[in-house]
């Protein structure tokens, strides 16, 4: 097994982990109202479980690439349908079955044509302009759908993702050697990577993330925010990963990722379909 395909089953882990504490958290945070001590201790491990996730995705991106990391992260969304079912007892619909098959078959294509990349080329000035830039796009519609409630949660939901996005590729960054000649070689152990200045970066990225999505939520109902955050957090690092570190991907696997934003789509607008 070579080490991008180890990288993916890893970040399917992850997110994975990520998927399901959010869920448990919201459901810690129900429980609250009847039962206060239980949700609190419901609320707690899954918000650990948060934390973990973050750190599984970091070594899934120091092993592989962030592309394909990143279009990984619908896949945790097959676990949360199968925890969904068998813990919280709800019976998925057909088109939750679909959405779950294609991602399940997107992902296994794109990690049969992954191949190990033992080195990155990195556009480090292109990356940050290219945060600058998607963060400025997205605080000015902040500001002229302000007061449009259902347009503003899609907006808010969107550039959470995003920061989210991005948080992968600056991981990268910090789990990587030398930056010399912008080539990033190997891995760094973890108290250099703890010391490294962009690992502060990418943690301050991952806060900024969760608190605009938690704005998001309080504008707008989930079936608003979720479609918008997922695709931006699938395509951000994606293409991140072509244009600034040097990635290729195969038109197979430009389709998988494409399929796999169709999947995410299919089961988290379920409602509205029906």
């Amino acid at each position: 097994m070579n080490l991008t395909i180890l990288s993916l089953l890893i970040a399917f882990l992850g997110y994975s982990v990520q998927n399901i504490s959010q869920a448990s958290q919201k459901i810690g945070f129900l429980k609250m109202k009847k039962d206060k001590k239980t949700g609190m201790i419901i609320w707690g491990a899954a918000t650990i479980g948060t934390g973990l996730s973050t750190l599984i995705l970091l070594v899934a991106v120091s092993m592989g690439q962030v592309s394909l990391v990143g279009a990984m992260a619908g896949t945790g969304l097959v676990s949360l349908t199968l925890y969904s079912r068998f813990v919280i007892k709800e019976i998925p619909g057909k088109w939750e079955i679909a959405g779950v098959g294609s991602i399940l078959i997107s992902a296994v294509l794109i990690a049969v044509l992954a191949e190990d990349a033992s080195r990155t080329v990195i556009e480090i000035n292109l990356l940050i302009i290219k945060l600058i830039v998607v963060s400025i796009i997205y605080v000015f519609l902040w500001i002229i759908y302000k007061k449009k409630k259902r347009v503003l949660c899609v907006v808010l939901g969107g550039y959470s993702g995003a920061l989210g996005g991005f948080v992968s590729q600056f991981q990268k960054i910090s789990t990587s050697g030398s930056l010399d000649g912008q080539l990033i070689t190997g891995s760094l152990s973890g108290i250099e990577t703890l010391l490294n200045p962009f690992t502060l970066f990418w943690i301050l990225l991952s806060i900024s993330s969760m608190a605009v999505l938690q704005f998001a939520h309080k504008n707008g109902q989930p079936m608003q925010v979720i479609p918008s955050f997922s695709a931006n957090f699938i395509l951000i690092p994606v293409i991140g990963g072509v244009t600034c570190f040097g990635e290729v991907l195969h038109p197979v696997q430009w389709a998988g990722v494409a399929v796999i934003i169709i999947g995410v789509l299919m089961i988290t607008v379920k409602k509205d379909w029906k």
